[in-house]
């Protein structure tokens, strides 16, 4: 097969990106391949390379990301939510969804009456680790003008927030951070909420702000985490980050 241009690249994932995101749980990776022309383990290659995660991790992080909408939004049993995002299996769902937002469906409801009543504050889960790595941390201009912001930095086994963070600091009114890297879970993400971020914005925001370091890190190293608006083909932030201050 011919060797795709940059923009042809972008075009070919923009293309499986949007169907994706129109309807997550009824697709497949198979799905996704037929509708660009590809074959699958060639579109999933080409997928992995430029996202970070493959086809299938995208579509169940959208999935579980859709479930957290519908949990926060609405009293569904946890079982109709299961199905409507695409499972079968009720254990599989909460088993997923407890490994990649940190704690089970039933409680997320739980945690945002928890927060909207006492917002998380600064909390560290820092793992062990030889060096240091200092990110200074660059926020959008004018973001969070009603005080500090709340910005959570942690290492990741991708470049991409999959599943619970290894190691991480959350912060608030500081223009850096230190921690030592992380084995086995070289890539540094970020995330930043206002001030005046309800629970919804803060457990499953529809706009996150974030920040990803675009090289792992596996020594010492000074380096800057510039905060913006994501875009697709970004996955969603999955993690309650909340709910780590509990870990």
């Amino acid at each position: 097969m011919t060797a795709l241009t940059s923009s042809a690249t972008e075009a070919v994932l923009a293309s499986a990106v949007d169907l994706a995101r129109e309807r997550p749980a009824e697709l497949s990776v198979t799905d996704l391949a037929d509708h660009v022309g590809y074959s699958p383990f060639h579109f999933s290659r080409l997928f992995a390379q430029q996202v970070g995660i493959g086809p299938g991790q995208y579509l169940t992080a959208l999935r579980i990301d859709e479930a957290k909408r519908l949990l926060l939004a609405d009293t569904d049993a946890v079982i109709d939510v299961a199905t409507a995002v695409g499972f079968e299996s009720l254990s599989s769902f909460t088993r997923r969804f407890r490994a990649t937002v940190g704690v089970p469906p039933g409680r997320l409801r739980r945690l945002a009456d928890h927060i909207s009543d006492r917002p998380p504050t600064p909390f560290s889960l820092i793992g062990p680790g030889q060096g240091t790595v200092r990110a200074d941390l660059e926020l959008p201009e004018g973001f969070s003008p009603r005080g500090d912001a709340s910005i959570w930095v942690g290492w990741y086994p991708h470049p991409a927030p999959i599943g619970l963070p290894r190691s991480g600091v959350l912060v608030s009114g500081v223009d850096a951070v230190e921690l030592p890297p992380c084995p086995g879970a070289p890539f540094l993400l970020g995330f930043a909420v206002p001030v005046h971020a309800g629970p919804l914005d803060q457990l499953a925001p529809s706009a996150p702000v974030v920040a990803v370091h675009p090289a792992p890190i596996t020594r010492s190293a000074r380096v800057t985490l510039s905060f913006a608006a994501a875009t697709a083909p970004r996955p969603p932030l999955l993690t309650a980050l909340p709910s780590l201050c509990t870990r």
